[in-house]
C-alpha cells in the first residue's frame, strides 16, 4: 500500500467532527514549536484553522519563501503545481494558480487565487489570499475551488527571529468525505510549517529581496 493510500485510509476512518453551532478555536496540535487551532463557524461543518510557529531567521527571509510561488510544491503538502499568473508590485497584488493532488479515489482540485501584500503599521507583513474568478482554463476531472481564503502574517521578534502565523478555510467542493476534509485541515498546516522549517534555510533566500511595498 503506497503512502497516499495509507493517508486516505487513515483519513476516511476518522469520525466526523461536524457541529452546527459556532465554537471557539481549539488547540488541535502542539508539536515541534508549532501550534494549530481549528474551529467551526455556525452552520458550516468544515473546519477552519489558525497555526503559528517561530523561525530563527530575519522576517524578510520567511516572507520570501511564501512569495516564491514556483517553489510552493516543494513545501506545501498536496500542491502539485503553483504558477504565478500576474504580479503588480506597486499595488502589492498578484494572481496565482494552484493544482492540488488529492489521494485516489478523490478527484484533484485546482484554484485561482488573488493575493494582497501589506506592510502593517506595526512593522509586520501580511499576505491575504482568496479565490477569484479567472479565465484560466479548467481541466477535465479536476474540480475548481470557488471558496478559499488563506492569510499569512509575519511579526519580527528580533533581528533573526520571526513569528509566522497562517490561517485559512476552503470549501473542497464535489463529493468528498467530511472526515477527510476536517482531518486535512488539522494536519496540513502542521505539515506545511514543518516543511517550511527546512525550506527557509535554502540558500536561495540568503539575501531576500522583497517588493518595495513591503520595505
Amino acid at each position: 500500500m503506497n503512502k497516499k493510500h495509507i493517508v486516505l485510509a487513515a483519513l476516511l476512518s476518522a469520525t466526523s467532527l461536524a457541529t452546527s453551532a459556532a465554537e471557539a478555536p481549539k488547540l488541535s496540535l502542539h508539536r515541534n514549536n508549532i501550534k494549530v487551532w481549528t474551529y467551526q463557524t455556525e452552520n458550516n461543518p468544515v473546519f477552519q484553522y489558525k497555526a503559528e510557529t517561530t523561525f530563527d531567521v530575519p522576517l524578510e527571509r520567511a516572507v520570501a519563501v511564501v512569495l516564491d510561488v514556483e517553489r510552493t510544491p516543494q513545501w506545501v503538502p498536496y500542491v502539485a503545481k503553483a504558477q504565478l499568473l500576474s504580479r503588480d508590485e506597486k499595488k502589492g497584488e498578484f494572481t496565482l494558480y494552484m493544482l492540488l493532488d488529492f489521494p485516489f479515489p478523490l478527484k484533484d482540485r485546482d484554484v485561482v487565487i488573488k493575493g494582497k501584500m501589506i506592510k502593517n503599521a506595526d512593522g509586520s507583513i501580511s499576505i491575504k489570499n482568496s479565490t477569484v474568478k479567472n479565465s484560466y482554463p479548467e481541466q477535465p476531472d479536476v474540480i475548481r475551488l470557488t471558496q478559499y481564503t488563506g492569510d499569512w502574517t509575519f511579526q519580527r521578534l528580533a533581528n533573526n527571529r520571526v513569528k509566522v502565523m497562517t490561517s485559512g478555510y476552503a470549501d473542497p467542493a464535489g463529493s468528498i468525505p467530511l472526515s477527510f476534509v476536517n482531518m486535512f485541515v488539522q494536519q496540513q498546516p502542521y505539515q506545511m510549517l514543518m516543511k517550511m522549517k527546512k525550506e527557509i534555510y535554502n540558500p536561495l533566500y540568503a539575501q531576500p529581496k522583497l517588493p518595495d511595498i513591503l520595505k
